[in-house]
């Protein structure tokens, strides 16, 4: 974990800010706690072996260093955050990744580093529970790589698209929930704009006898239940992000509920607020008699949609930021 008690003066203090010397507890359990910082790993906090706390189990590397790094481009801009910090809601305290304020402390977005599964009424409880004590949160999954497979570039953009993946359920939800997704990417250290979209599968046609008659089945287009088609534009130096609060509609899905309210959503410098990734799969009927139907990436040009024409190509990684 990234924050401790001081035992000095009982306050919260950063483990890139501590020094070696007094002693420290855990915001949680309030046992005590072990400053670790040396010149490879990032400065943590770590409990001492046996003990038993949840306060930050199970955290990865990403996940602290997105917090970090979120911190720290917010900080740079001269404006105000706190890290690991406890936040009122409708179901006691809600500890929050990163709590940005605006300027003047006009009021609190909280920002939520997610990589491991959380199931949707989690989610909506987490949520509504933000939003009940009037501070809008933004959710933030961690890009991992390894997880894209056979990633390609559409020509002359900086827009990259994986034509199976396989997202998790509840990346569904958050892209639902806020019209797309703002993936951390620790490899670059900065983000990448995400879009879902359908993935198109052909299902060849077959037939065979039976009974006398002769049947047929498949020729036709289907959407996959297994696979997505994710689309990532970037990848943008956190600098570059600024905070909007927008205000959503409560929205009633197949499967699960979509809390309504003052949200947030990040923007970027120079782009304008209604922004949209210009990407899609598009669908182009045959010529011919029929109804059949070709699927491809397509791109909007000058308020047109074409065909997009893509290549082989691999994520940049090169960090955006140092450090």
């Amino acid at each position: 974990m990234l924050v401790a008690i001081n035992g000095a003066d009982e306050s919260r203090v950063e483990a890139g800010n501590a020094v070696k010397g007094p002693s420290f507890t855990c915001p949680g359990c309030k046992a005590p706690v072990t400053l670790a910082k040396g010149r490879i790993r990032r400065p943590y906090f770590g409990h001492r072996p046996g003990a038993a706390c949840s306060y930050a189990a199970l955290e990865t590397w990403e996940h602290q260093q997105a917090k970090e790094d979120f911190a720290a481009a917010y900080r740079a801009r001269g404006l105000e955050c706190d890290v690991e910090i406890e936040v009122l809601s409708i179901d006691g305290d809600r500890r929050a990744d990163v709590l940005l304020h605006a300027p003047d402390d006009a009021y609190h977005v909280v920002l939520e580093v997610q990589n491991s599964p959380l199931d949707y009424t989690a989610l909506e409880v987490r949520t509504t529970a933000y939003l009940s004590a009037g501070v809008p949160v933004i959710w933030v999954p961690i890009l991992i790589r390894k997880r894209l497979d056979n990633v390609q570039r559409i020509t002359g953009t900086n827009i990259y698209h994986v034509s199976h993946f396989s997202a998790p359920p509840w990346q569904f939800w958050i892209h639902d929930l806020q019209g797309g997704l703002w993936y951390y990417d620790p490899v670059v250290r900065g983000v990448w704009r995400g879009l879902l979209d359908d993935c198109m599968l052909y299902r060849n046609p077959t037939s065979w006898f039976a009974d006398g008659d002769e049947h047929s089945a498949g020729g036709h287009w289907y959407s996959s239940e297994r696979w997505s088609s994710l689309f990532l534009e970037g990848p943008f130096d956190l600098s570059r992000l600024r905070v909007k609060r927008v205000k959503r509609p409560g929205r009633k899905r197949r499967t699960y509920r979509l809390p309504g309210g003052i949200g947030a959503d990040f923007l970027l410098v120079d782009d304008p607020r209604d922004y949209t990734m210009p990407v899609r799969i598009g669908s182009t009927k045959a010529n011919g008699p029929g109804d059949f139907h070709y699927y491809r990436v397509e791109r909007r040009i000058d308020d047109q949609w074409v065909g997009a024409s893509l290549e082989a190509s691999v994520l940049p990684d090169i960090a955006l930021t140092e450090g």
